[in-house]
């Protein structure tokens, strides 16, 4: 079930890359930034998360946090140096997709091959492809994955649910900081 601004954001516990267990209504009180990304291979989502990473002090001194969520397993994640230099943005293998469901994250085929007819797909593909990204594939990963981004507020509120129209489709940067109450 997709899920809407004004909704409570759905708890749940879970096990981050680095084994230590967080649990999102432990972040009361902060502002967060619930992203939902494709696998470990995923130039898109990776290029995604080189620009947040960018982001993250500015974030965080003014009560933002953010956790991040792939469809790959920990193991994939662990192995990736570049997944590794995102810490200490907690990041989540979900193969199970458990917590996708939950945020009714979506995959649809038609999607995700509507991305490469999108002005600026191929060069955003380029420069993801240029980060330092695993080698080895996740065979497991689905493909169809469609990014979902959710802010929610210091009491758990839902604010922006952003369901992606293609694979390259996030929140904007610029609600993001405004989010955070900083200028853009």
């Amino acid at each position: 079930m997709k899920r809407k601004a004004g909704q409570e954001a759905p708890d749940f516990t879970v096990t981050v890359i680095n084994n230590h267990s967080i649990t999102l209504s432990d972040y009361r009180g902060s502002k967060v930034l619930l992203g939902f990304f494709r696998n470990v291979n995923c130039p898109f989502c990776n290029l995604r998360v080189h620009e947040l990473t960018k982001l993250r002090e500015r974030l965080e001194a003014n009560n933002l946090k953010m956790i991040l969520f792939f469809e790959s397993s920990a193991k994939h994640l662990q192995r990736s140096s570049f997944h590794q230099e995102v810490s200490p943005i907690p990041l989540i293998g979900d193969p199970e997709k458990k917590i996708y469901t939950l945020y009714g994250v979506e995959a649809s085929l038609l999607k995700m091959a509507s991305t490469f007819f999108k002005a600026g797909a191929m060069e955003d593909m380029k420069r993801g492809k240029a980060l330092p990204l695993p080698t080895e594939k996740d065979k497991d990963a689905t493909q169809s994955l469609i990014p979902a981004d959710f802010l929610i507020d210091e009491k758990g509120i839902i604010v922006s649910a952003h369901y992606g129209s293609d694979m390259r489709d996030h929140i904007s940067i610029k609600e993001i900081m405004e989010f955070a109450g900083l200028r853009y």
